[in-house]
């Protein structure tokens, strides 16, 4: 007898959380394909990447790795025991919502990451002919959920719907906020200054409708991290 749609659908959801939590605990004693959690054990620490927020920078200065990739805080918590979730420096850096988005577009419309970032792209942004049009378009509180770079940020950020991270950093200052971490750590890391995109600042990009679009889908991050245009 074939399975309900909303029992399947949950039957679906824990194999996907299930090889999830596997591949991070694996990653607590190696390495693979750059990601690893062992910096996470040995300095103490939870490090939560935010997509186009500077993570890559930012777990590769202090630990030599991609740490655990995009995990929300709630793998971690499933990962680490609770003692140790508990008493590990967690932290993570936000961004301008306006800004990531402008970054996010860049990015995969520029071929992303991998060859399933190119896919997405074509399938999802090829069609439109600028950002203007993209926000105008696609940008809504159910399209943001089809790729992890447009995710609101909050939510790699919460357990049982409440901030778990101890120290958010800024994009916007991003070189005091990471020395603040590195010293912490106990780390001799230095963050070179970031601005390899060499596009114009993101205050170009938008009118007041896609500004005002944005600011109605991210309305939550804007809140939580008191952000404005």
């Amino acid at each position: 007898m074939e399975a309900p749609p909303v029992k399947l659908h949950i039957r679906l959801g824990r194999l996907v959380f299930g090889r999830r939590y596997r591949h991070l605990k694996k990653l607590r004693t190696c390495e693979i394909r750059g990601y690893s959690l062992k910096p996470f054990d040995e300095h103490r620490c939870i490090f939560v990447h935010i997509p186009k927020a500077a993570g890559v920078s930012v777990s590769k200065k202090l630990f030599g790795c991609l740490g655990g990739g995009h995990a929300p805080i709630d793998d971690f918590a499933h990962v680490f025991s609770p003692a140790e979730f508990a008493d590990y420096f967690k932290f993570t850096f936000v961004r301008n919502p306006w800004d990531r988005l402008l970054s996010a577009y860049m990015f995969l419309s520029n071929g992303g990451f991998n060859g399933d970032d190119e896919e997405w792209a074509r399938d999802n942004l090829a069609s439109y002919g600028n950002f203007t049009d993209f926000v105008r378009g696609w940008v809504n509180t159910k399209n943001i959920w089809t790729k992890q770079h447009f995710y609101p940020q909050s939510y790699f950020l919460k357990t049982e719907g409440r901030l778990a991270v101890d120290f958010v950093g800024r994009f916007e200052n991003i070189n005091e906020d990471f020395a603040r971490i590195a010293r912490h750590l106990g780390v001799d890391a230095h963050l070179e200054h970031l601005n390899s995109s060499g596009r114009k600042d993101y205050h170009d990009y938008y009118d007041e409708e896609c500004r005002e679009i944005v600011g109605r889908v991210y309305r939550e991050d804007i809140e939580l991290f008191d952000y404005r245009f």
